[in-house]
């Protein structure tokens, strides 16, 4: 997520003295900057708790490693969660790569959005 967070800090505004104005307090962002930011917040929220979903998973497993067999569903461990958090992230990092105005899609910025949406989005 760091080179998401790398991205995403930057709010598209091709007059840097605007974007200076902005990052200062003295300019409003647009809606779609609005709503890219709220997008990568929830991208960020959803990824922390996949985090601490599979941190869990992974205790579960460990507990039942003294031969247990380890059943997923049913009775056994639950993936609802995980696959749930996935699928929201996934629904939202595509969301807010559609809102990537064309004039981003250049040099290293555009080799992180192809990173982010080759190991991000399926």
């Amino acid at each position: 997520m760091t080179a998401f967070n790398a991205f995403a800090d930057n709010i598209y505004y091709a007059d840097s003295d605007r974007a200076n104005l902005y990052l200062g307090g003295g300019a409003e962002p647009t809606s779609t900057q609005s709503l890219a930011y709220l997008l990568r917040n929830d991208i960020l929220t959803t990824v922390e708790d996949e985090r601490a979903e599979v941190k869990y998973l992974l205790k579960e497993v460990n507990k039942k490693a003294n031969g247990e067999t380890i059943v997923v569903g049913g009775d056994g461990l639950d993936m609802d969660e995980i696959t749930g958090l996935s699928k929201t992230a996934n629904v939202a990092m595509k969301k807010y790569l559609d809102l990537v105005p064309p004039s981003e899609l250049t040099g290293k910025s555009a080799l992180v959005l192809f990173y982010l949406m080759n190991s991000c989005v399926h």
